[in-house]
């Protein structure tokens, strides 16, 4: 991922994002005047939503950039920089979308997570998860992302001692004028990692996902963002 160097074009191109966000806030809110801290945090999209609900939020990202524009969008949360891979400040509730998938262990991150909060401590976790970005996938692979689906990602929440009150899957169709005009939006939306492929490799890359998946609209592309409420038990 490379959010902290695209942070300046992340909210232009990160629509599905800022839906799955709002979306997870209004699937289990919490009462007028919680507390919690969100964890990646970005630029303040799940930021927006939760203190619309009247909660206090203290929101943090590992990009200085980031935080910088969360501060200026959204400043009536407080706003700091911390990693939320590994040990986070002790909090009543946590709250995170858009971040656990690109953990290389989020087990042990939501062990740390865990740890964080007080016996029946709340969790509130939005994720992508499979069929997520599927027909990309079928043409490149898993990437730098391993790729879980709803139930993989419920067994590592109750492993590491989550309680699961509620769950489900948002699938959304997104459509593109053209597949570069799809990998832009991604790359300046900072969800690329490294360059994989070589120029002729990244046209017939290009030249493949207009042939298979253009249509009327543009051409498509499958986004899934598992919503999760849960509880931290002893």
């Amino acid at each position: 991922m490379r959010f902290h160097e695209r942070a300046g074009s992340y909210e232009a191109n990160a629509a599905p994002q800022r839906r799955f966000a709002e979306a997870l806030a209004a699937f289990a809110p919490f009462r007028a005047g919680s507390k919690l801290n969100e964890l990646g945090a970005g630029t303040g999209f799940l930021t927006a939503a939760l203190l619309a609900q009247g909660v206090q939020v203290h929101a943090t990202d590992s990009s200085p950039a980031m935080v910088e524009l969360g501060r200026k969008a959204v400043p009536a949360a407080k706003w700091s920089v911390h990693d939320a891979f590994g040990p986070v400040d002790p909090a009543p509730a946590l709250a995170s979308s858009g971040l656990l998938h690109w953990a290389a262990d989020p087990a042990a991150v939501l062990r740390h997570w865990h740890d964080a909060l007080p016996d029946q401590g709340r969790l509130l976790l939005g994720v992508p998860c499979d069929p997520c970005l599927c027909e990309l996938r079928d043409l490149i692979g898993e990437g730098p992302v391993r790729w879980r689906d709803e139930a993989q990602w419920l067994a590592l929440l109750r492993r590491a001692r989550f309680d699961v009150r509620a769950h489900g899957v948002l699938e959304s169709e997104e459509a593109y004028p053209s597949a570069i005009d799809f990998f832009r939006t991604l790359h300046r939306s900072g969800v690329t990692g490294a360059p994989r492929f070589g120029p002729a490799e990244l046209r017939s890359l290009i030249k493949d996902y207009d042939r298979l998946h253009a249509g009327p609209r543009g051409v498509t592309a499958t986004w899934a963002w598992l919503l999760v409420d849960a509880t931290a038990r002893p």
